[in-house]
């Protein structure tokens, strides 16, 4: 019984990952389908990228068993929505490149850069036609109106951020950057299968896992983030401890927020944020932290 049951929960394992792949390619067609005449906002798509906002969002969409349709909607809003702000940030922190290639200001010009960046959200929007569960379509539009709200709020509290802001500011301005479209890759699902009553536990959760990933982010780039005047935890820190310290304390906080993370989303019905879940433990293995330490 126990070999029957290991052999099914393979196969069903094999049979979910060949759906997501599946959709994740629809979801790319959808994507430049809806963007086509824009020459800019091909040429950032084409360039890659992992995706991960549309995976995180399609494994959900398939744990809560919604439509394909559905699903890829879902997930190329998210994904319209992330590339824009990408395109809209490269333009304003002067960056020349993305993904080995020439970011789309650096290619197509300042103007076409906040052109292409609209083209996407609008694009992301109209993605949401798409959605075959009406009932759920309004919170589903308030939802991702209100993340690319946060989202512009976030990204022009960095903008102004100086260099003597404390922990606790940094970490809401991360949060508020990043979170709000991380949020919606289980927020949106969830509302479309009906479980509004949990939206608040993601918010929460996403919102430690956002801060997170941008302090490992920072003990990346913490030498290329002085010299340009960007914001950055380790950065925040040295003036009153050790760079050994600094990045400590960093690290520390990224296992803390993790594991908040990892347990507040484990409650989620149907194991719907398995794969969140997932990237949990990517990250705290990318921190060199244990889990269960």
């Amino acid at each position: 019984f126990l070999h029957i049951r290991v052999v099914f929960m393979t196969q069903t394992k094999e049979i979910m990952q060949h759906q997501s792949t599946f959709l994740l390619q629809q979801c790319e067609e959808v994507m430049l389908s809806r963007i086509k005449d824009n020459e800019p906002s091909c040429f950032h798509l084409a360039s890659g990228g992992s995706r991960t906002r549309a995976k995180l969002c399609i494994d959900a969409g398939l744990a809560l068993q919604l439509s394909s349709k559905t699903i890829v909607a879902l997930a190329s809003t998210i994904e319209l929505l992330h590339n824009a702000s990408l395109v809209h940030d490269d333009l304003q922190d002067a960056d020349i490149s993305r993904r080995g290639r020439e970011s789309v200001w650096k290619k197509y010009g300042n103007s076409h850069a906040v052109c292409a960046g609209d083209a996407m959200i609008s694009a992301a929007f109209g993605s949401l036609a798409d959605v075959d569960t009406f009932t759920t379509l309004p919170s589903i539009l308030s939802q991702t109106h209100s993340a690319v709200s946060l989202t512009v709020q976030g990204q022009s509290m960095d903008l102004n951020a100086q260099s003597t802001i404390t922990e606790h500011e940094y970490e809401y301005i991360a949060a508020m950057k990043s979170g709000p479209l991380i949020q919606l890759t289980l927020a949106l699902p969830l509302t479309a299968a009906g479980y509004d009553e949990h939206i608040k536990t993601v918010n929460l959760a996403l919102n430690k896992f956002s801060i997170a990933y941008q302090i490992l982010d920072d003990l990346d780039d913490w030498e290329q983030d002085k010299q340009n005047e960007q914001l950055n935890l380790i950065n925040l820190l040295i003036p009153r401890y050790s760079l050994d310290e600094s990045i400590s304390i960093a690290r520390n906080r990224v296992q803390y927020l993790l594991n908040r993370c990892h347990r507040e989303l484990s409650v989620l019905p149907l194991n719907c944020a398995a794969s969140v879940i997932t990237a949990t433990h990517k990250l705290l293995a990318k921190a060199k932290v244990d889990l269960n330490e």
